[in-house]
């Protein structure tokens, strides 16, 4: 997913642009972890599956407005690294990422991320804060 194909990796992730390499494999990690069948898709099942009763049915639908795109009801691999790119293009830093990645593999609560729009552009109230907040 190069910029071009230069020496030296992405352009993008050079500058702070794209998920780090080493993010990017946590962050498909915690995808996989959640698509249990292996379909490359994650659906509301898996999600509810994924959250049980920690707050799954608000989770899921943070998570699904945030992040599936296409509103098909299922967030492909790329609509997963879209949105977390997009998270890292809107200021956040790795290490915040990092730790969202890192509570999620945990099975803990979806969150907003601070001026991240939602996946129509429509931006929430959570967006407008000046830090990431639960939503639970």
């Amino acid at each position: 997913m190069g910029c071009g194909g230069s020496k030296g990796g992405d352009v993008h992730a050079r500058h702070g642009k794209r998920l780090s390499p080493e993010l990017r494999k946590k962050v498909l990690a915690v995808f996989r972890k959640i698509d249990v069948d292996d379909s490359k898709t994650i659906d509301r099942a898996e999600t509810l599956k994924f959250w049980q009763s920690n707050f799954a049915k608000l989770n899921t639908e943070a998570l699904f407005t945030a992040v599936d795109k296409d509103k098909n009801g299922a967030i492909s691999e790329d609509e997963w690294l879209d949105f977390w790119d997009a998270v890292k293009k809107a200021g956040h830093s790795d290490e915040e990422i990092e730790e969202e990645i890192n509570n999620l593999d945990e099975g803990k609560a979806w969150v907003y991320f601070d001026k991240v729009p939602t996946e129509a552009g429509r931006s929430t109230p959570a967006d407008t804060v000046k830090r990431r907040k639960s939503i639970n």
